[in-house]
């Protein structure tokens, strides 16, 4: 087994035409390199050509992330049961996840970036996997069907504010008795120590600091985060009794939450 450019630890890759991937040819993450005008972050994509450097570099653990929510998802996934993958991006819990499933079990990849769920699909269709179906749409009006799983891996930052509580609770209503949502989040640090850190990480990883400040400030407007509390509470209201930790990487977060 080998990693995957997002991290994930899974499939044997395979090749088509003259040595392409079948997800593309990933670039080294540059986007922010050049001193510009800094516009808003998009999942655009010139983001999703570079999305696997990108997040293995901006995310420590994260390769560890993905392996801990396959083996924490496949122990909650019954055999033949449903899995949602809300904004999955390139895809790297739902691929992580169904290698531990049952083959009859099915994950649906939910996003609202083209640019990704394209990606996706045909790294899928290319692969073979047949668990695994892909969906462009809006997460935050998307009709979900009863599911054993829910899995948000750093997409819920991303949601206003103002919309998280109530697509919480979506999901909360979502879930089958047993079921349980797999979060995964980046809260407002209650210590600026750990911003300091989460950048000289990025640093390590040989992000410059001009990278570094400008994808900061690209972000300022469209990654509003919660503290960690608050993120806790949110899963309170939206109905889930037991919230577990799983995770900790700096700011970087995950969570357990079921109805039990």
């Amino acid at each position: 087994r080998r990693l995957r450019p997002d991290g994930a630890l899974l499939l044997p890759r395979r090749h088509v035409g003259e040595g392409r991937s079948l997800m593309g040819d990933y670039q080294r993450d540059d986007l922010y390199d050049r001193p510009q005008a800094v516009v808003d972050f998009r999942f655009d994509e010139r983001t999703a050509a570079v999305f696997p450097d990108m997040i293995h570099r901006s995310v420590p653990g994260y390769a560890t992330l993905l392996q801990l929510l396959a083996v924490i998802g496949a122990d909650i996934v019954p055999p033949g049961g449903r899995v949602y993958d809300l904004g999955c991006a390139l895809g790297g819990t739902s691929i992580a996840l169904q290698q531990h499933m049952t083959a009859d079990a099915s994950i649906i990849a939910v996003d609202n970036s083209a640019a990704m769920t394209d990606r996706l699909a045909a790294y899928i269709a290319g692969s073979g996997i047949a668990n695994i179906s892909v969906e462009q749409a809006d997460i935050t009006t998307l009709e979900l069907a009863p599911a054993d799983l829910v899995l948000m891996t750093l997409t819920l930052q991303f949601i206003p504010p103002d919309e998280r509580d109530a697509l919480l609770k979506r999901i909360r209503c979502a879930l089958r008795p047993g079921g349980a949502l797999l979060l995964a989040k980046k809260p407002r640090p209650a210590d600026d120590r750990l911003r300091r850190w989460h950048e000289a990480f990025k640093a390590a990883q040989g992000y410059s600091q001009l990278a570094i400040a400008q994808k900061r400030e690209s972000l300022e407007h469209i990654m509003q985060t919660d503290r960690y509390a608050a993120v806790e509470a949110r899963l309170h209201r939206a109905g889930f009794r037991s919230v577990i930790p799983c995770f900790r990487a700096l700011p970087f977060c995950a969570w357990v939450a079921t109805a039990a």
